[in-house]
């Protein structure tokens, strides 16, 4: 059962990272296309400062998935108590958190630099990505803390028997 779990999780890491790079690389066709539609009417500038805005957002969480994927390794493995996997789960906390600021900065950028005033359709997603990727960064840092200490409680109980 532990195999399949270990396959079953390597996989949907895998879609994921997979999925997102795809998404990314055809992001800039995407924004072309709707910018050409006759119902979003918008300059080349805005797309290219869009498309930049993206980008630069998205590469802590393509940093966190792949620390996922050596996470979902480590875990899966023999020695599930490694002392590299609290490092990997700070790492995740620290993207996560990094998101919050990069998301809100590029917001903040489009805003005054380009006058990209879009109300409602930034002012949810601004809200949402703040608040999840504040949530998984929290909960990385008290998940990594926590693992601190079993590893040291499994050592300490290693060393006693």
């Amino acid at each position: 059962m532990k195999n399949n779990y270990s396959k079953i999780l390597n996989i949907i890491v895998s879609v994921g990272i997979g999925l997102t790079l795809a998404l990314l690389a055809g992001l800039p066709f995407v924004l072309g296309a709707l910018s050409k539609s006759s119902s979003l009417d918008m300059e080349s500038k805005y797309i290219i400062a869009i498309t930049m805005g993206i980008y630069i957002c998205a590469i802590p969480y393509i940093i966190a998935l792949f620390n996922l994927k050596k996470l979902c390794y480590h875990i899966t493995s023999k020695n599930p108590f490694s002392k590299s996997i609290p490092k990997i789960i700070n790492n995740i906390a620290y993207c996560a958190l990094s998101e919050v600021v990069l998301f809100n900065l590029m917001n903040i950028l489009l805003y005054l630099i380009y006058d990209i005033y879009l109300y409602a359709l930034t002012i949810l997603p601004c809200v949402l990505v703040s608040f999840v990727s504040l949530a998984i960064g929290v909960f990385a840092l008290v998940s990594s803390k926590l693992f601190e200490m079993t590893i040291d409680i499994k050592d300490e109980n290693d060393r006693t028997i």
